[in-house]
């Protein structure tokens, strides 16, 4: 094929891609959004109401991603419930459509068993009118407003937009992600309690000494607030005394990103309940008891177990010190050398370094006997600069202390067998076990095994 059918062959492929991409699927996608019910979208919904004879239940949004009930009583809703509610409203495709109203009686629309009701960011009004179950099949009468069609919607449609309060209301104490927190503040009897986030996924404890934190223990204490639904609801609450609230035992003051204000929430443990509230509601919420006990950790089970905790994008290089000599490791480009190591034996360092997790971290005591083994030190910015002091005790674990932390660590006495040997014979760790030498093979000829002789 020569070149020229070639490339017009691909000037061909590339206007029918064009076409499908930029005339035909949108196309396709317009026709296919034309069938739906309502015509509005669900991020521009901005209220929705929902009345039956019994009761109406109104939303609010709060922002893009949350939401609150306004009526009957002020409330936070459940993000993942309005989102639900709104994709099936929005989402909602007529089973059939009967034309114009004519007797409403006959769909029981003159008194509709559900309303529901939309408003945009434009103040544009939409309203849903959910009448009787259709005669034939799994389907229900309902008419839209403006216009005054009427409609046969499947009934798992109607029962989708026939929420509760109950259904839509938010029944854990908060509602935010746990990326959103950037500091978490916990005053109780124990005292105050601050962390505050210093990357993507490190925290640090405020005190004396600024302790690393563990992500995933500062993350625990998050999910009670979050996860643990309540049972029992009180709205409209103006005085907290009733629930032990006015003088609460623990005060939790989360700041997140994109509010100005922290989110105070307040506990107070009552035999097998937790009351709870969050700033802004009237609602107290009976959660579990154990609830309260879970937010108030000592500072120290939240400390990291990592020996050396830096941050490794701001580390500049890492030194072993051991009877006044070093081994050294520096930054160079995207990787490390230095130390008369190998690319493989700085890996394995690495490898090591890293997942030096402790089985127990301590508060400083007096230092052991003697001098140290050896000494690390990490150099770089101040998320990436440690000093650690490494003493064998009497059954051959390890002892680790920075002094600058006031934290000691105890390690088993492998944690450090995955060195390079290079490092481990600088360190004088242990060397592998001589194998006992074979003896050479002999020179003489094989003799032929002879057995025991009888005796005459």
């Amino acid at each position: 094929m020569s070149p020229r059918i070639t490339a017009g062959l691909a000037i061909v492929l590339a206007v029918v891609v064009g076409y499908i991409f930029l005339v035909d699927r949108p196309q396709a996608q317009r026709a296919e959004e034309a069938k739906h019910l309502v015509q509005l979208a669900g991020k521009d919904i901005t209220a929705i109401s929902i009345a039956s004879p019994q009761s109406t239940v109104a939303l609010a949004r709060r922002d893009a991603t949350h939401w609150d009930i306004t009526r009957p009583v002020h409330t936070p809703a459940a993000s993942f419930a309005v989102s639900g509610l709104l994709d099936t409203i929005t989402g909602l495709i007529p089973q059939q459509t009967l034309g114009g109203a004519g007797d409403l009686k006959a769909y029981g629309l003159d008194k509709p068993l559900h309303q529901v009701s939309l408003t945009n960011a434009k103040g544009e009004n939409v309203r849903i009118e959910i009448g009787k179950p259709a005669p034939v099949g799994s389907a229900s009468y309902a008419r839209l407003q403006p216009g005054g069609r009427v409609y046969e919607i499947d009934n798992a449609s109607k029962d989708a937009l026939s929420k509760s309060l109950n259904d839509l209301r938010q029944k854990t104490v908060a509602d935010f992600a746990n990326a959103d927190v950037q500091k978490v503040r916990i005053t109780s009897s124990s005292g105050v309690l601050a962390v505050d986030r210093v990357g993507t996924d490190r925290w640090r404890i405020e005190g004396p000494h600024n302790w690393p934190a563990d992500d995933f223990k500062v993350t625990d204490l998050f999910f009670p607030l979050t996860t643990s639904e309540a049972k029992v609801f009180h709205d409209g609450v103006t005085d907290l005394s009733a629930y032990g609230l006015d003088h609460p035992a623990v005060a939790v003051d989360l700041t997140l990103r994109d509010r100005p204000e922290p989110l105070r929430i307040v506990l107070s443990p009552r035999g097998k309940v937790t009351y709870a509230s969050a700033t802004g509601t009237q609602t107290v919420l009976e959660l579990d008891g154990s609830v309260a006990g879970k937010m108030t950790p000592s500072a120290l089970s939240l400390v990291s177990r990592r020996v050396l905790p830096y941050n490794a994008q701001d580390l500049t290089g890492l030194t072993w010190r051991r009877n006044g000599q070093t081994l050294a490791v520096r930054r160079q480009g995207p990787g490390f050398t230095g130390g008369g190591l190998s690319d493989a034996d700085i890996s394995s360092m690495f490898s090591v370094v890293n997942l030096l997790d402790a089985d127990q971290v301590e508060l400083l005591a007096p230092p052991p006997g003697g001098s140290p083994t050896f000494e690390v030190q990490t150099d770089g910015a101040a998320d990436a600069s440690f000093f650690v002091r490494f003493y064998r005790d009497a059954k051959g674990a390890w002892l680790v202390r920075d002094e600058a932390l006031g934290l000691q660590y105890r390690l088993a006495a492998a944690a450090l067998d995955g060195l390079p040997q290079r490092i481990k014979t600088f360190l004088g760790l242990a060397q592998p076990a001589a194998q006992p030498a074979r003896p050479a093979p002999s020179t003489k000829s094989p003799q032929p095994a002879t057995g025991p002789t009888k005796s005459k």
